[in-house]
């Protein structure tokens, strides 16, 4: 059977108490946390109900899902003075290609 990763990222403070009870059932304590379940009616049921405090994916390990980088910065290069730093800036500001990045 399949399974899916379900990541809280909001906070279940300010929620009915049936909401803070399912997010319990899962095993999701605080916001960040992720857990991995059997997909299953009764899972789906509970997501369902909390799908306004949760993030649900596929496993990557049993399947080839795509994940998305949004909240991943771009690689920062590495700078060794200020100067540097303050060209690495400008560069960036103005879409210029900066030496040592990869973006």
């Amino acid at each position: 059977m399949s399974k899916v990763v379900i990541r809280q990222y909001k906070s279940a403070i300010g929620q009915k108490e049936s909401a803070r009870e399912t997010l319990a059932a899962l095993g999701l304590r605080r916001p960040g946390n992720v857990v991995v379940r059997e997909d299953s009616p009764s899972v789906r049921g509970q997501i369902r109900k909390i799908a306004h405090l949760v993030e649900v994916r596929a496993d990557r390990r049993t399947e080839n899902v795509d994940v998305d980088n949004d909240r991943r910065g771009a690689a920062q290069p590495v700078v060794k003075t200020k100067a540097e730093a303050r060209t690495w800036q400008r560069r960036r500001k103005a879409g210029e290609a900066v030496p040592g990045s990869t973006s």
